[in-house]
C-alpha cells in the first residue's frame, strides 16, 4: 500500500514533470518546490488569478481562434465518441487505464506505473475538414499554434516569488499546448537575451519544462526592447517561426519604444503579455528630458520644434540692432517659453503615467496578476495536510525496508518541501515538523551507515561528517536547502554504482573478489 501511494503521489508526479529528480546532481533553484503549490492554485479555475490568466492559457485553444468561415456548416461530432489508445502521462491518470491491466502482478503493475507504460483510452478532438478556398480542394484546419515565449529573468523577478509564479504559468501553458503539440520557441532575457530553445514533440516539451523549472533570476537589468526586437526579427526572417505569437512573461519594469516596435511588428505579429505584480518605474527629470529628445510622441515632436525656434530667435536677438527689433524678439521668446513650459508639463504628466507601461499598449492580450502572498500559497486544506503526512509515513516505511536511490531523492525533496511549509503555514507547522524530523533522522541514519555495511554508499568519513552537519540544522527556521545534499548524495551513489560494476567485471574476468580492509 505504501509503495502504491508513493508511485501515485501527485507531489512526486509534479516534481518528476518539473525535471527535478533527473537533475539532482546539478544546481537546484532556491525553494524550488514552491512551484508545486503555485501550480495547485492556478489549476483551481475558481481562483482569481486562474480566472485572470484564462485568456493567456487559451491562446493555443483551437476553439478560441477566430474563423472567417462561419457560414460553412461543420458536422457536430461529439469529442467523447473518438478515442485513441495512449500511454498515461501522469500517475493521476491511472484511474482511466484499460481494466484488464489491473490483472497484472502487483510488482509488474507498479513498475509499469512508474515507467508510465500503462495504456488508457484518450479522447481526441474530431478532425474536421472544411472548405477553405475557392478551389475544389479540401484542407485540414491548421490547429497547431506557434508561440514565442520571452521569459524575464531579471533580479526584480526574485521579489515576492515572481519567478516561481512565472514558472508555474509557463508550465501550465506548455502542458496545455503539449496536447496539440504546437511549436514553442523560448528565450530568457535580463541584461542579455538568452539562446533560442524549441519544443515541438513530447521529448523536447519535457526538456523545455525542465529547463524552465531550473531557471534562476540573476540579471540586473531588463532588455525588454532588445528581447522583443530579437523575437520579431526571428519571426520575420525564419520560415519555421512565421505566424508565431509572442508571449511575454515579466514583472513589467522596463521601457520600450512603442512606436518603433509597432512599425517592426506590422500586421502579422501579435504580442501578448503576462505582467506579474504592480511594480512601476521611477520617473525623474532626466527620464522626462530623454523622452523630449527621443520620443516620437506628438507633444515631444512639437516640443523639439519649439525649442529649435527658441534657439533661432535667441541667435537673432544676439545680433539684432534697434530697440524695437529686440523687444519684438523678446516678446516672441516669452511666448515660445510659455508654450514650451506647458508642453513640458503635459509631456511630464504623460510620461509619469505611462512610462514603463508601454508593453500594455503593445499587447493584444494583457493580463496583470498580483503577487501571491506566501500565506495564501501555503494555506492547505486538511486533506492536503493529511496527504503529505501519509506520504512521509509511506516513504519512511519504504526506506526501512530498502534504500532505493529514487526513494532517498524523494525523501530529501519532501523534507525540503515540509521545511518550506513550516516557514509560512503556522497552523499546521507542528504536524509538518513531526514528519520532517522523521525524514531527517532517516536520511541522517542512511548517511551514517558504517563504511563496512553491505549497503555502503562509498561516502568518505569527511563527506559523511559534512552531510551530517547539513542535516543537523538546530532550528528549522534557519534550515539550509537540501539541494546540495541531494547533489552530493546522488554523485556518491553514482560513484558507488560504477565501482560495483567494475568489481563485478573484475570478478568475472579473474575469478577473484576484491576484499575491503
Amino acid at each position: 500500500m505504501s509503495r502504491s501511494s508513493i508511485e501515485t503521489s501527485s507531489f512526486f508526479s509534479n516534481m518528476e514533470q518539473f525535471g527535478f529528480f533527473d537533475t539532482v546532481e546539478q544546481h537546484l533553484p532556491d525553494e524550488f518546490t514552491i512551484i508545486y503549490e503555485i501550480a495547485r492554485i492556478l489549476e483551481d479555475k475558481t481562483h482569481a488569478i486562474a480566472r485572470a490568466l484564462a485568456p493567456i492559457l487559451e491562446l493555443n485553444d483551437p476553439s478560441a481562434t477566430d474563423n472567417n468561415l462561419d457560414q460553412i456548416l461543420i458536422p457536430n461530432v461529439p469529442e467523447a465518441k473518438e478515442y485513441e489508445a495512449d500511454l498515461i502521462r501522469s500517475v493521476t491518470e491511472v484511474r482511466y487505464i484499460y481494466p484488464a491491466q489491473h490483472l497484472l502482478p502487483e510488482m509488474v503493475f507498479l513498475r509499469r506505473l512508474a515507467e508510465r507504460s500503462l495504456w488508457m483510452p484518450r479522447a481526441r478532438s474530431p478532425r474536421n475538414f472544411r472548405y477553405q478556398t475557392e478551389s475544389d480542394r479540401f484542407a485540414p484546419d491548421d490547429r497547431k499554434q506557434k508561440v514565442y515565449i520571452l521569459f524575464d529573468t531579471s533580479s526584480s523577478m526574485r521579489q515576492h516569488y515572481r519567478i516561481h509564479l512565472a514558472k508555474a504559468i509557463v508550465y501550465l501553458f506548455l502542458q496545455q499546448n503539449q496536447r496539440e503539440l504546437g511549436t514553442i520557441f523560448f528565450r530568457t532575457f535580463d541584461l542579455t537575451v538568452g539562446e533560442l530553445r524549441t519544443a515541438r514533440d513530447v521529448p523536447s516539451y519535457d526538456r523545455l519544462i525542465s529547463d524552465v523549472m531550473h531557471i534562476n533570476a540573476i540579471g540586473n537589468g531588463t532588455v525588454l526592447q532588445k528581447a522583443l526586437q530579437t523575437a520579431i526579427d526571428d519571426i520575420s526572417h525564419e520560415s519555421q517561426l512565421s505566424q508565431s505569437q509572442i508571449l511575454v512573461v515579466t514583472d513589467g519594469v522596463a521601457h520600450i519604444d512603442l512606436e518603433r516596435l509597432k512599425e517592426q511588428m506590422g500586421d502579422h505579429i501579435t504580442v501578448n503579455t503576462v505582467k506579474i505584480g504592480n511594480a512601476r518605474m521611477h520617473v525623474d527629470a532626466k527620464v522626462i528630458e530623454d523622452q523630449v529628445f527621443q520620443s516620437s510622441n506628438d507633444d515631444a515632436v512639437r516640443l523639439r520644434e519649439l525649442m529649435k525656434q527658441k534657439r533661432d530667435i535667441e541667435l537673432q536677438s544676439s545680433t539684432a540692432s534697434g530697440h524695437l527689433r529686440q523687444e519684438a524678439l523678446r516678446s516672441q521668446l516669452g511666448l515660445l517659453q510659455r508654450q514650451i513650459d506647458n508642453l513640458t508639463e503635459r509631456l511630464g504628466a504623460f510620461v509619469s503615467e505611462h512610462y514603463g507601461l508601454e508593453i500594455q499598449n503593445l499587447s493584444a492580450v494583457y493580463v496583470n496578476v498580483d503577487d501571491i502572498a506566501p500565506e495564501e500559497m501555503f494555506s492547505l486544506p486538511e486533506d492536503k495536510v493529511s496527504e503529505l503526512e501519509d506520504l512521509a509515513e509511506s516513504l519512511l516505511e519504504a526506506l526501512r525496508e530498502e534504500h532505493q536511490v529514487e526513494d532517498i531523492k524523494r525523501a530529501a525533496v519532501l523534507y525540503d518541501h515540509l521545511i518550506l511549509l513550516m516557514k509560512y503555514n503556522k497552523i499546521d507547522a507542528s504536524r509538518f515538523e513531526k514528519a520532517a524530523k522523521e525524514l531527517e533522522r532517516t536520511l541522517d541514519a542512511i548517511l551514517n551507515k558504517p563504511t563496512g555495511s553491505t549497503e555502503d554508499l562509498s561516502i568518505s568519513d569527511l563527506e559523511r561528517m559534512q552531510l551530517r552537519n547539513m542535516l543537523d540544522v538546530g532550528s528549522f527556521k534557519q534550515k539550509l536547502s537540501l539541494a546540495v545534499l541531494i547533489r552530493l548524495l546522488f554523485l556518491k551513489l553514482k560513484r558507488w554504482w560504477l565501482a560495483r560494476k567494475q568489481h563485478r567485471a573484475f570478478r568475472t574476468i579473474t575469478g577473484r573478489t576484491i576484499r575491503r580492509r
